[in-house]
């Protein structure tokens, strides 16, 4: 029972997934099926993966501050009278 890497192609949501014969795998967040399977960083270590995994991170983070400052824009937005 391999557990596989997943990027969804719709939201590029990653996540794993452990694969049985039966499984029709699907994106947890938008329930997509167009699945593009990745390469684990954790199965690969070089200079080059880590620097992918660090930038991947940094893109991560920014999009939750993003979001965050999004968020508590529209919260003041509609609290303010």
């Amino acid at each position: 029972m391999p557990i596989y890497e997943y990027e969804c192609r719709g939201c590029r949501h990653r996540f794993e997934l452990l694969v049985l014969a039966s499984t029709v795998p699907g994106c947890p967040a938008c329930q997509g099926q167009e699945l593009e399977r990745v390469v684990s960083l954790f199965a690969v270590s070089s200079d080059g993966s880590r620097q992918i995994a660090l930038s991947d991170g940094r893109k991560r983070a920014a999009g939750v501050q993003r979001d965050k400052a999004h968020a508590q824009h529209e919260y003041e937005k509609g609290h303010s009278h």
